[in-house]
């Protein structure tokens, strides 16, 4: 009974959505407006965070220096660029990946994009004499 009250108030709800009209230029410029102020305000707040989180770092690194521990200097970071369709840049092998070893084949601009991927998962690999040993029987 209840899967038919689900699927009636689904129906219903898709023939309101169908019926309605086409928004009209004055109500695409407000939505328009809405947005430019919400992304302005979104900037705002990063800018807000961004100094927080410098303020707090700056006083850990000189409650650091007064107790005697060790800090590193701030890593310098680049800011983000999206490109079409993405969030974000594309992590490359290597370069602050943790899970990609410096000498592999996948570490960074040594490796060309041409070789194969080697692999003991895929079968592309020779399983490693270390790590896979193969057990011997028991005698009885």
């Amino acid at each position: 009974m209840k899967f038919f009250v689900a699927l009636g108030a689904a129906l219903a709800a898709t023939a309101t959505l169908a019926a309605l009209p086409a928004p009209t230029p004055q109500q695409q410029a407000e939505a328009a407006a809405k947005a430019a102020q919400a992304a302005s305000a979104a900037a705002a707040e990063k800018q807000q965070l961004e100094a927080s989180m410098d303020r707090l770092s700056q006083r850990w690194r000189q409650r650091a220096a007064a107790q005697g521990w060790q800090a590193h200097p701030p890593t310098p970071v680049a800011a983000a660029t999206t490109g079409a369709g993405g969030s974000g840049t594309a992590q490359v092998p290597g370069q602050g990946n943790p899970h990609s070893a410096p000498g592999t084949p996948a570490a960074g601009a040594a490796s060309a994009p041409g070789l194969p991927i080697r692999s003991e998962k895929l079968g592309t690999a020779p399983p490693s004499e270390d790590v896979k040993k193969p057990k011997t029987p028991m005698a009885r």
